[in-house]
């Protein structure tokens, strides 16, 4: 796997493509050097993977900042509820049945 790190163009995409046969990895993120190309052009041009190292990251931390913002102002997170998880997709995601029923499993 070769990693490409930050071309600049659509042009060094493409031409790097081109000329590395090898499996590829390309780096990728809004505001980064390397410019936003969708993933079905990257697959054609045979790039493997694609990382977006901070993307979501810096769409949490806005997220983060915003319904602490809403805390202090308001008392409480409502004005940003419709834009937050339900409680029950954020017990989903990070798996809380699971954890439990290993507690139970292995309780002593």
């Amino acid at each position: 796997m070769i990693f490409i790190e930050a071309p600049t163009t659509d042009a060094q995409i493409e031409a790097i493509a081109g000329r590395v046969p090898q499996p590829k990895l390309i780096n990728m993120f809004e505001g980064g050097k390397t410019p936003l190309v969708p993933l079905d052009r990257l697959a054609a041009l045979g790039y493997r993977i694609v990382i977006i190292p901070s993307d979501l990251q810096r769409a949490a931390i806005r997220a983060m900042e915003d319904t602490l913002a809403a805390i202090r102002r308001d008392g409480n997170s409502r004005a940003v509820a419709d834009r937050m998880a339900t409680f029950s997709d954020r017990e989903a995601v990070i798996g809380t049945d699971d954890y439990m029923a290993l507690d139970r499993r292995y309780k002593t």
